[in-house]
């Protein structure tokens, strides 16, 4: 049996350290170039390092251990406080990286107008970032995963065209391999086998690798070569280098001399001559591995073995025999199984056993209606880029808007709690934000600056129309629920539009032609790339409305949000705009005495989670029935509504099932759910 003691963390140690070194000196030795292969290697020789308690046998001790003698009780705590103190260290400059990039991110602007270089280093790549310019960076930096920025210096608009085009496509180079993410797993596998030096310059051949591989896909992409070695020398010149780790920089001075001496190599190695240098690379390591693992052993816990079976069911009797329970039907005593917290809800998916669900019944907005298509990785990337895009003109709260202030003058439905005319104010700046809601004789203000949250008086709850409202706005600030993504193409008013469904699902229920009760719908403009119509779940659509072409510093902006529940109308807003005036400066500073201390109610984003119960009626499809409501501060459901259902004589029994269920909840805080009440058939 395994079990981790000082002893077998420090052999662990022992034959990293034998493996990494070795590996990097026969790299040398060999005289190993090609980036490709070369990066392959040390992505895979620290993957090894990582896992060689997993991929070797743990040997039962045999009175002598390789660390025994350097081991004793006293030194067992050093080893460890050590160990993890510098594992701490590591991963607090990690932090302190992660701290600076987030500071030049924000004080970056971004570019416009985009450059035809960028444009066209977009086009060669078939990437897209949102490109800054930056006075904190003194070369090109990428950033981010799903919404990637490229952070450029000052001294890159003075750079000639071929050298700007051969820059952008070395960054977007980088968003298209998804380095930021690679390397941010580089820099913690280096946090966690610091105690290896071999480790070190081990990474560093890795990022030198990755850099080399990246310039000759520019080269062979832009057949510039000279006007970018041009553009690295410039950039050298520029001042020191700032370590950004975990980003990929584009240039270390300690890497410039080796990947422009890469780039002046006409030929690479010859497949053969690749193929035998690893293949005695890899006879080596692996002798040095076995040999390593033999030098220093990890010991298992030796376990006494069982009691014959005889004596056992002698002295225990044996335990009773444990029967699954049905699902409850729904009544007035059941009690389905908390949710989870709407930060980590549980995910909508398929059960072990798949069975087809009622479809979805009819509405106007619901645009998926059929010719449903599953995408392949290079599909989905590219139908992820393009929701970023769109989210990225839509974000209100990033650094890089101007201070401004908008306003949305809504109406609530005669059936809402409150009802009638409400506004919805809000003013923000770098730093500060203050906003304000008004409805039915409902009203409060809030400020918020970097350190804390504060109202003029204090609300127990915030109208659930409010909340959506908000969210509505503020859509692009949460990212798409699910992991893999559907596409369908339709019509809304006479325009192509485009629909992808984000869920959980696979499988078989992903060849349906129609949209899922899972998935969540995002629907966008073909022609202007603007999201139209958004739906968390089925039957709750909000519809994004750009005829008054209103625009912000460039960006479209949606003069009317409205928004339908179970095909009725639950808000109808018009928005309006603008910059921030001095007047509004002044507001956004709470006076003394304008503002109450204390507790605030946080409005968290939204949740999608499952109930599974009976179906009292007779059926063999599950028929769901979607249920809104509001989740407040001790769990309960309020401001419930229903929003779709698959038989209309299970609205009641789910509304009942919803009101009466207590769910998980975080106090002073309040979110959306849309709950997905699942009326399993009857198995025999």
């Amino acid at each position: 049996m395994h079990q981790w003691s000082t002893s077998n963390l420090l052999a662990w140690m022992e034959q990293a350290f034998v493996l990494a070194s070795l590996g990097s000196l026969l790299l040398a030795l060999f005289r190993v170039r090609h980036p490709w292969t070369k990066l392959a290697y040390c992505h895979a020789l620290l993957a090894i390092c990582l896992l060689l308690p997993w991929i070797q046998p743990w040997r039962a001790p045999a009175g002598w251990h390789p660390a025994a003698f350097v081991i004793g009780a006293d030194q067992t705590r050093w080893i460890l406080w050590i160990l993890g103190a510098g594992g701490a260290a590591k991963l607090g400059w990690l932090l302190i990286g992660l701290w600076r990039i987030r500071k030049c991110r924000i004080s970056s602007m971004p570019m416009y107008p985009i450059p035809e270089s960028v444009r066209a280093a977009s086009a060669v790549t078939h990437a897209d970032a949102l490109f800054c310019i930056s006075e904190d960076v003194p070369g090109p930096v990428m950033l981010g995963w799903l919404t990637p920025v490229v952070l450029l210096p000052e001294t890159f608009l003075s750079l000639a065209e071929d050298a700007q085009c051969g820059v952008a496509c070395h960054e977007l180079l980088h968003v298209r391999r998804h380095d930021w993410l690679v390397t941010v797993l580089e820099e913690l596998t280096g946090a966690a086998l610091w105690f290896n030096p071999a480790i070190w310059p081990l990474l560093a051949q890795t990022r030198l690798a990755r850099e080399q591989l990246v310039d000759a896909e520019v080269v062979r992409l832009t057949a510039a070569r000279e006007p970018y070695i041009d553009a690295l020398l410039a950039i050298a010149r520029g001042g020191p280098a700032l370590d950004l780790a975990p980003a990929p920089l584009f240039l270390r001075r300690r890497h410039l001399t080796q990947r422009v001496h890469s780039l002046f190599k006409e030929t690479g190695a010859s497949p053969l001559g690749l193929i035998s240098s690893y293949a005695a690379i890899t006879a080596i390591l692996a002798v040095a591995g076995w040999s390593a693992a033999s030098a220093f052993p990890l010991a298992a816990r030796v376990v006494p073995p069982p009691a014959p079976a005889a004596s056992i069911a002698a002295a225990v009797p044996a335990p009773p025999v444990q029967h699954s329970a049905p699902i409850p039907v729904p009544t007035a005593q059941s009690r389905p199984a908390p949710p989870p917290e709407p930060q980590s809800a549980e995910p909508e998916g398929e059960t072990p056993s798949y069975v087809p669900s009622a479809p979805i019944p009819p509405d106007s907005h619901e645009l998926v209606t059929g010719g449903v298509h599953v995408l392949n990785a290079d599909e989905e990337a590219s139908a992820r880029a393009r929701l970023n895009r769109a989210r990225r003109n839509a974000r209100w709260t990033t650094a890089a808007t101007p201070p401004y202030r908008f306003e949305a003058v809504f109406t609530a439905p005669q059936d809402a709690r409150p009802t009638g005319q409400g506004r919805l104010r809000e003013i923000r700046m770098p730093g500060l934000w203050r906003w304000t809601a008004d409805l039915a004789g409902f009203s409060v203000t809030r400020w918020t600056d970097d350190e804390r949250t504060v109202e003029d008086r204090h609300s127990s709850a915030i109208p659930s129309v409010v909340q959506i409202l908000r969210e509505a706005i503020h859509w692009a600030d949460r990212n798409p629920l699910g992991r893999s993504i559907r596409l369908a193409a339709a019509q809304w008013e006479g325009r192509p539009i485009t629909c992808l469904l984000f869920s959980n699902m696979n499988g078989e229920a992903t060849s349906t032609q129609v949209r899922l009760w899972e998935e969540d719908e995002y629907c966008l403009d073909d022609s202007t790339g603007q999201l139209r119509i958004e739906s968390a779940a089925p039957g709750v659509f909000t519809v994004y409305d750009y005829e008054d072409r209103l625009q912000f510093h460039g960006r479209p902006v949606p003069g009317r949000i409205a928004i339908y529940t179970g095909g009725a109308l639950a808000a109808d807003a018009q928005f309006t705009v603008a910059d921030m005036t001095p007047e509004d400066r002044a507001l956004l500073t709470p006076r003394p005495g304008q503002a109450a201390d204390g507790p605030v109610v946080t409005m968290r984003n939204h949740a999608r989670f499952p109930i599974r119960v009976l179906n009292p009626l007779p059926s063999k499809l599950v028929q769901p029935v979607i249920v809104r409501a509001q989740i407040d501060a001790q769990g309960h459901a309020v401001e419930t509504e229903l929003c779709a259902v698959s038989d209309p004589a299970l609205g009641t029994l789910a509304l009942d099932l919803v009101k009466k269920s207590r769910f998980q909840h975080l106090a002073w805080t309040q979110y959306q759910a849309y709950i997905n009440v699942r009326f399993m058939p009857a198995t025999k």
